[in-house]
């Protein structure tokens, strides 16, 4: 074989050869493509069930970040776009999901140079959505190369300015914008500086340098005249190194227009970073609170400031409803523009599209600043019932304000619209009144809540009863609906005394005398039951009064009669079961006041000496005593005033009489014998720590006074924490006694008539000013914050437009209030519609309950039924208790030497016969 056959042979080989490797690179590239072809496959599945699961559930934002977690985690565009898309039509995006999407589109930009207008408008949005300091840095450094390349120096500072005006006063970042703003001129700066430097005899470069360093300086100064974090930095290194490197070309009055200026604003500006850091440091420990956000705002004064509190607020707090209210009641004051209260308005819609407040307020800011027609308005409307239909109070407050709008758009036609229009509008309004209140009943007759349903039944109903009277002047058809759905549909309705009351005044005001007549007679058949029922027993005789004949008045006075007699029994006798009660215990008290000197018997070797039976206060002295009776006299054990005297302690020697001291403030106890009364307050709920001049002080306003006189401890000189005032006169007397409850350093004083006749004990325990019976002009709020004030109180009734009479905290003894209330107003009507209005209404975390004030019957204590007495051992006296349990006194009165007696159980403590202890001594001292 020739050499070119053999090397023929050696290609034919290495040819089969190849054509083999290439037949096993064939079926690897076609397995790998087949296995890559089935995770396509398998990824393309899950992105699709994810995307099912998010267009299911729009309002699920938990379903939305797994869609876009997972598209972004296969490198999905397409997923990915669409997710991030649908997500940002729903919910508002955070900043993190807003820069991870930015920075997604800028890697596949080809050109920064070239303005991309989805990417331009996808940095709008996301600016708009919440405030971002870092959103603003990326936003103005993608569109930098792009304004550079077009030698727009003015819209990139018309960007930056904007930026500044949304985070430029942002105290903990706001200085990281400001950097970028002034590292951007400073760099341009720069660029000038060098073409100057190659043609310094251009003057066109020179004064573009100059114009360009005061531009530099001027930034400087504003931002130094913001309360910033890092200023101080900012000044004695940035500033400073600026001016030392530009200081050939600062202007010539540099020091007076720039510098002087610069530093006394940014000493004042440091002064307010101090205050302001405070603040900054409670958030940090409360972990952004919203109470503490509050605080802080009420703290500012600058709107700017005020607004970017808010901003923040807004970051940390985006959910909370009350919240987005406060931040639209701020907008609407101090923001001129309309456009931007608007803003605010749909961002906040977007965080919290339940809370119908918001609704309604943005679609009363529609109306009143023009800028929605009524098609519009509605769709608004259909878009808040929609946003949460299964909420009663919701609904309820909607649809109010959607027919408060009808009713505005229905006047405003009138005088535009002609008649046969005007018929057609007025029956489209009452058949969306009657849709409305059957869609109530439908929804929420069975909810889970009978109170909250019945608390908001009828009010739709009753606006739409004010339509046909107030704008359709339709006074048969407002009887239609009370008949025929308010009163007779609904049985209980027929027991809320309200409802009939304003259909009385219906009548009153739109029908005639006869059929208001007629509808309180009907009231009368569900008396029995009715929940107010004097009320409108009331309201019929004032009615026979001012239109009835006299026959008419008499029969009405009759029947009414005979049903007061079914009503009021039973209250009957809890009223004389009280009175009843009272005697009682008032006797036991007098008895219990004197101390029982009773002698036990004295066992003496095992055997008993008996005694004749004597009174308690009649047993025979021993010769010690007779002689100590007739050295000094027993001092008594009650004042003048009901007050006790304890007794001194065995004297171990004879002493000489105290001299008699006159009546003073600082006296043990008092003796007002030569005071007058009528002129005299007790006082109690004293600090132990008072003096009489803070008392006068406090009382002053009333008028003169002539003495104070606070009761002491005998042994201690202590106060008791009560005492008496004596006003210089009457009308003093009775202004002083509309002091009650004043606050002496923080402690109310309980001020009140003082009696001769009652014990001062009975004052603090047994008295109650106010009315323990049902009140039906008055409310009883429960819940209320415990730093809720009166004026907090009358501000929540006054705000619903209801005139409050009176209103009245109820605290503990030392100030602080215990969350409840009472409140007064002119009649049983207005109360009963505040009850409707605001029961169940939140303030801040607690939610408050109101009623009708009928506080339960004061529970009596419980009397003793033995009579015995208490046995007692040798040396020891029978104790007598006063009103808190507390023996009078501890101390032994029973000599050691007693004759000894059989007594028997003392069954008649309280007798007419007993003797106190002066009738004793004169006893003794007579038989002498």
């Amino acid at each position: 074989m020739s050499s070119e056959d053999e090397e023929m042979e050696v290609n034919k080989d290495q040819s089969e050869d190849g054509m083999e490797d290439d037949d096993d690179d064939d079926d690897d590239t076609s397995s790998d493509s087949s296995e890559e072809q089935i995770d396509d496959t398998k990824q393309e599945n899950e992105l699709a069930a994810l995307r099912e699961v998010a267009q299911s559930n729009l309002y699920n934002y938990q379903s939305h970040l797994d869609y876009i977690s997972k598209a972004r985690e296969y490198g999905n565009l397409e997923h990915l776009r669409f997710a991030r898309q649908t997500m940002s039509e729903v919910f508002p995006l955070t900043e993190q999901l807003w820069l991870e999407w930015l920075d997604d589109e800028k890697k596949l930009l080809i050109s920064t140079t070239e303005e991309d207008k989805t990417l331009v408008d996808l940095f709008e949005r996301a600016i708009n959505d919440y405030l971002s300091i870092m959103i603003w840095i990326e936003y103005v450094q993608y569109r930098l190369p792009y304004y550079m390349s077009m030698n727009s120096i003015e819209n990139f500072r018309n960007l930056f300015e904007r930026g500044l005006s949304a985070c430029g006063v942002h105290l903990p970042a706001g200085g990281l914008f400001w950097a970028a703003y002034i590292e951007t001129e400073k760099a341009i700066l720069d660029g000038l500086r060098m073409n100057y430097e190659q043609n310094s005899e251009s003057s066109d470069l020179k004064e573009k340098l100059l114009q360009h360093v005061d531009y530099v300086l001027t930034l400087y100064r504003r931002q130094l005249s913001v309360p910033l974090r890092g200023m101080s930095d900012i000044y004695y290194k940035d500033y400073q190194s600026f001016c030392e490197q530009y200081k050939e070309f600062l202007p010539v009055n540099y020091t007076e227009q720039y510098d002087l200026k610069v530093k006394r604003e940014f000493d004042l500006a440091l002064e307010y970073l101090e205050k302001c850091e405070k603040f900054e440091k409670e958030l940090d420990n409360t972990n952004r609170s919203v109470a503490t956000y509050k605080r802080y705002i009420a703290f500012e004064k600058e709107p700017a400031r005020i607004q970017c509190l808010y901003e923040r607020a807004i970051v940390d707090h985006c959910l909370d409803g009350d919240l987005w209210l406060s931040y639209i009641d701020f907008a609407e004051e101090h923001l001129s523009s309309a456009k931007l209260c608007q803003a605010i308005f749909d961002r906040s819609l977007r965080n919290c599209p339940w809370v119908a407040g918001l609704w309604i307020r943005y679609a009363e800011f529609m109306e009143s600043s023009q800028t929605a027609d009524h098609s519009q308005l509605k769709q608004i409307y259909d878009r808040a019932l929609n946003s949460d239909p299964t909420n009663l109070e919701s609904f309820v407050n909607i649809q109010l304000a959607y027919m408060q709008y009808r009713r505005r758009h229905y006047h405003q036609q009138l005088s535009t619209t002609k008649a046969e229009q005007c018929e057609a509008l007025k029956e489209e309004i009452r058949h969306a009144c009657e849709a409305t209140c059957d869609q109530y009943q439908e929804l929420f007759s069975g909810t889970a809540d009978p109170k909250l349903f019945l608390k908001y039944n009828g009010q739709l109903e009753l606006y739409w009863i004010h339509f046909e009277t107030q704008s359709f002047h339709s006074i048969d058809r407002a009887r239609q609906i009370w008949n025929g759905r308010t009163l007779m549909s609904k049985t209980h309705n027929q027991l809320i005394a309200n409802l009939w009351k304003n259909f009385y005044y219906t009548e009153i005001h739109f029908g005639d005398e006869k059929h208001a007549r007629r509808v309180l007679y009907r009231a009368l058949n569900h008396i029995e039951t009715m929940d107010y029922p004097m009320s409108v027993c009331d309201l019929l005789l004032e009615h026979e009064k001012k239109y009835g004949t006299i026959e008419q008045l008499k029969e009405t006075k009759e029947k009414l009669k005979k049903i007061q007699k079914k009503l009021i029994p039973k209250e009957k006798p809890q009223v004389n079961n009280k009175k009843q009660a009272e005697p009682p215990k008032k006797s036991k008290k007098t008895t219990t006041s004197k101390m029982d000197t009773t002698a036990p018997p004295v066992h003496t070797n095992g055997k008993t000496n008996d005694q004749p039976k004597t009174s308690p206060r009649k047993r025979q002295l021993s010769p010690e005593e007779v002689q100590t009776a007739k050295k000094k006299p027993a001092p008594a054990t009650v004042d003048n005033d009901g007050f006790k005297i304890p007794a001194p302690p065995p004297a171990t020697s004879v002493s000489t009489p105290a001299p008699t001291s006159t009546p003073s403030s600082s006296s043990t106890f008092v003796n007002p014998a030569n005071t007058d009364h009528l002129n005299t307050a007790f006082i109690a709920n004293l600090a132990y720590d008072i003096d009489e001049q803070k008392i006068r002080d406090a009382l002053s306003p009333a008028g003169p006074i002539k003495d104070v006189r606070i009761v002491k401890h005998e042994w201690s000189g202590k106060s008791k924490g009560f005492g008496y005032v004596d006003f210089a006169t009457a009308e003093g007397y009775r202004q002083g006694l509309k002091l009650d409850h004043t606050l002496i350093n923080g402690r109310p004083l309980y001020i009140s008539p003082y009696d001769p006749n009652r014990s001062a004990s009975n004052d603090l325990t047994k008295k109650f000013k106010y009315s323990t019976a049902l009140e039906q002009n008055k409310l009883f709020i429960k819940n209320l914050p415990f730093s809720s004030t009166k004026e907090d109180v009358e501000k929540l009734f006054t705000e619903k437009g209801f005139q409050v009479k009176d209103a009245r905290l109820v605290t503990h003894k030392s100030g602080k209030s215990k969350g409840l209330a009472y409140v007064e107003f002119n009649d049983a009507q207005t109360a009963s519609q505040a009850v409707i209005q605001l029961d169940g209404t939140t303030i801040g975390e607690h939610t408050i309950q109101v009623a009708i004030s009928n506080p339960p019957q004061r529970k009596e204590p419980v009397k003793s039924t033995s009579t015995e007495a208490k046995p007692t051992s040798l040396g020891e006296a029978p104790r007598a208790t006063g009103p808190r349990g507390r023996g009078y006194s501890q101390i032994s009165l029973v000599p050691r030497k007693v004759t000894a007696a059989k007594t028997q159980p003392a069954t008649t403590t309280t007798t007419a016969n007993a003797m106190n202890n002066d009738d004793f001594r004169k006893m003794l001292l007579n038989k002498k």
